[in-house]
């Protein structure tokens, strides 16, 4: 099933995403914060299943079932509730939600919802007995149960005869171009097919015992001409299969996921079932991550630019295993997330939210991981104006480090002996890039710190002074009133 996740908590959105995710059969397709936001993201790419929280801002989740019902936008939605809200998720089921969670969601409960759900739209097909498509997308989204009922009907509505032998057809186009009329004129050879409501995946079944083309070479020879001629074809990458009965449809459709990224690694637009491709691993380099440091830290978008153009195109045609290329992406969001919590700590909320790891392992192709992560890096350059005008590259990193070992007994030389540079001219750094000299610069990150500790907790002034690095009480008095101009105690109680 193709799922919808609308959630305003980005733990429990993320959480639920990762566990819908595990299962090999079901795929979250989008995520929103609001009740406006998923309306719009559910109206565009008509998921078979929505997972909704009731309280949100904006709009809220029976507000946007309520929305849903009156746009006739057919799907399967689920509530996500807590004992307080139960009402609420009674009020939910009058809306058309067929289920509810209640939370904390467990695993069991959420295993029992999609196979309710399955259940359904597996009974919804079996009742369309005149379209092929809907049988094709049941069967491939796991919703249609694998039992001989069931493929005997498909086999009579594709109108098989015994014997037959597929040949399965995946086209995917990362621009959603796959016009399902222009296709269907193309390929009137087809048996079945289907194209998804973003017109981005295509599904189609060919039927070798009766058709023109007899073998997968021929097929594959006829896809290859066709993608030069037909326009909504030219940007897309296919998957060819032979499957000798409609139950292996659902394993093949599963196995195609991985398989566009395989042929764009081998530099080929179409990839066959058995085809023999030597991979070789991508080392992962650190050298890597120290290259977009320099880029992020120094704000050079166009820099970025040039950057990640060439390394995606560094991957192409060189057979280097697909998934030790998406595991290298996924580590260097991961370094993005880690470099901005350190120096953009607003940023790095941002790219929590954004969940980067986890979009690059859905994607397909090369290009949408490379988009992850150009989008994780545009969080970063937009966040230029938090930056205080701090432009130093090695700067930068000084503060960076301050912020980790604040709380600790830390100098000049020590931050100096970590960048690889001398006290003296670190000193000057801060002098012409702060307009303060160090120690200076230290005591007032102490302080701000302090600052929100003597409002926001009952801990006692020397165990502030503590938890923010200083030693003596009585120091960390005075350099509070320099900075501040009065006393922690009289800060506290103003």
């Amino acid at each position: 099933m193709n799922i919808v996740i609308v959630e305003d908590e980005i733990k429990i959105r993320n959480g639920l995403s990762r566990l819908l995710s595990s299962y090999g059969e079901h795929e979250v397709i989008a995520k929103a914060k609001n009740g406006r936001e998923g309306l719009e993201t559910i109206e565009s790419l008509h998921p078979d299943l929505v997972f909704t929280d009731i309280k949100m801002p904006e709009m809220d989740g029976l507000q946007m079932l309520e929305e849903i019902k009156n746009r006739q936008i057919k799907c399967h939605s689920v509530i996500l509730t807590g004992y307080a809200e139960f009402d609420y998720a009674k009020r939910a089921i009058t809306c058309g939600a067929d289920d509810y969670l209640l939370k904390p969601i467990t695993v069991d409960a959420v295993d029992g919802v999609l196979k309710s759900i399955s259940a359904k739209i597996s009974a919804e097909a079996t009742r369309i007995d005149a379209d092929p498509a809907s049988y094709i997308r049941a069967i491939v989204s796991g919703a249609l149960e694998n039992n001989d009922e069931n493929i005997g009907k498909a086999e009579r509505i594709f109108e098989l005869s015994k014997g037959y032998e597929l040949c399965f057809l995946r086209g995917y186009s990362t621009s959603g171009c796959l016009d399902k009329t222009t296709v269907m004129e193309k390929f009137k050879e087809y048996k079945g097919l289907y194209v998804s409501e973003d017109n981005k995946d295509l599904f189609m079944l060919y039927d070798k015992s009766t058709g023109k083309y007899s073998s997968d070479e021929e097929i594959v020879a006829m896809l290859d001409r066709r993608i030069d001629v037909v326009d909504c074809l030219k940007d897309s990458v296919w998957y060819v299969a032979s499957l000798s009965s409609l139950k292996e449809l659902k394993d093949i459709a599963l196995q195609s996921d991985k398989k566009f990224l395989d042929g764009e690694m081998a530099g080929t637009r179409i990839v066959e079932d058995g085809n023999d491709i030597v991979y070789t691993d991508y080392k992962y380099s650190k050298d890597t991550e120290k290259e977009i440091e320099k880029i992020l830290v120094n704000n050079d978008e166009e820099g970025w630019q040039k950057w990640s153009e060439g390394f995606a195109k560094g991957f192409i045609g060189k057979a280097h295993d697909p998934y030790s290329v998406r595991i290298a992406y996924q580590s260097l969001a991961g370094f993005i997330l880690q470099l901005a919590i350190k120096i953009w700590p607003d940023k790095g909320r941002q790219l929590r939210e954004l969940d980067t790891v986890e979009k690059i392992s859905r994607a397909k192709l090369l290009s949408e991981i490379k988009e992850c992560l150009d989008e994780a890096a545009a969080v970063v350059f937009a966040g230029e104006a938090t930056r205080d005008d701090i432009h130093n590259y090695t700067i930068l990193k000084a503060i960076a480090y301050i912020r980790e070992n604040y709380a600790n007994k830390i100098s000049q030389e020590e931050v100096a002996n970590y960048l690889s540079i001398t006290p003296e001219y670190l000193s000057t750094l801060f002098h012409r890039e702060m307009n303060k000299n160090f120690s200076s610069f230290v005591n007032e990150f102490r302080v701000s710190h302090a600052k929100r500790l003597l409002t926001g907790s009952n801990l006692k002034i020397y165990e502030i002074a503590e938890q923010v690095g200083f030693t003596d009480t009585k120091y960390f008095n005075r350099v509070f009133k320099d900075i501040e101009g009065v006393s922690p105690k009289e800060f506290r109680e103003r």
